[in-house]
């Protein structure tokens, strides 16, 4: 067994040390090293588009706080940024340009194992963001392993887009230090012709911690998973359910704009503490990828 299959059976045994109610501290913890400077900013400071995270719906990185490298790049970028703590309406989404949903769940992460019969999203909520996306608003979402993908696939369903149930891995596009978890993304399975990926910035190779697979044959394919990955069962012992061919779908709906990625670890930038004393990193630290230029085309595809 390699040490991230090790480490993924640990997480859900965890609890977060950050939250009163978590006794534990996580085995993952933010990249204070990390390089997000911005060389161009697409905009001055806190003069560009508001991007608005989720954060009414238990979502882990947020509560955890793993989403800070992320802001931290936005606000250098020039983005506007905000959080959203009430329910998805017209009103509460009509300053954001993007609305990003991460690690979404009813319940605080380990403290259940399944999302199956739980509603994390009202369906007046799905219709109110569906409504919003349809007149122009642009939606980044991602569904990430179970329970997440659970949780998440009523709202992507809102949006024709299915997420698998489970875990995905890949037997033969993986990297080779960490196992078949982390899947490799370059030359033929990432699709460079499209702006996010053939943009501003260069990307040439990527990398996922697992996660999920997507299908929504309406839009582009641009993270490619091929005939060697497939789904399987989560640690917490749930799927495997259904199967994807891909790990990033992107395209318009109505008026609006859609992104969604089957794993979110590369728009964090995080250290995994393993049992050999050596450290993992996972995100926009990964060395030898292009997480980082991934990222800032993606959200200046989705505000253009």
């Amino acid at each position: 067994m390699n040490k991230l299959t090790l480490l993924l059976l640990l997480i859900p045994l965890l609890s977060s040390g950050q939250q009163q109610n978590y006794p534990y501290k996580w085995p993952m913890y933010n990249d204070i090293n990390v390089n997000l400077k911005v060389e161009n900013p697409s905009y001055e400071v806190n003069d560009g588009p508001l991007i608005m995270f989720d954060s009414a719906h238990k979502n882990f990185f947020i509560q955890s706080h793993l989403i800070k490298p992320l802001v931290d790049l936005l606000l250098n970028d020039g983005y506007r940024v905000s959080f959203l703590d009430k329910e998805f309406s017209k009103s509460n989404l009509s300053q954001a340009k993007v609305l990003v949903i991460i690690t979404a769940l009813p319940f605080d992460f380990a403290t259940e194992t399944s999302a199956l019969e739980k509603n994390t999203f009202s369906e007046k909520e799905l219709n109110e963001l569906q409504n919003w996306v349809k007149n122009g608003g642009s939606l980044l979402a991602f569904s990430e392993h179970a329970p997440f993908d659970q949780a998440i696939n009523p709202l992507l369903k809102k949006f024709d887009i299915k997420s698998s149930v489970g875990t995905t891995i890949d037997t033969i596009n993986y990297e080779s230090r960490y196992g078949q978890g982390m899947i490799k993304f370059e030359n033929n399975n990432l699709n460079k012709d499209h702006p996010i990926v053939n943009g501003k910035y260069k990307v040439e190779k990527l990398v996922s911690f697992g996660g999920s697979a997507l299908t929504g044959p309406k839009y582009e394919n641009i993270l490619m998973l091929g005939k060697s990955s497939f789904n399987t069962k989560h640690s917490t012992g749930i799927g495997p359910l259904g199967r994807g061919d891909s790990q990033g779908l992107v395209g318009t709906y109505g008026l609006g704009k859609i992104a969604v990625f089957g794993d979110s670890n590369g728009f964090t930038a995080m250290v995994f503490n393993m049992k050999d004393g050596s450290k993992m990193y996972a995100g926009m630290n990964t060395a030898g990828y292009d997480w980082k230029n991934f990222v800032l085309n993606t959200f200046s595809w989705l505000t253009k």
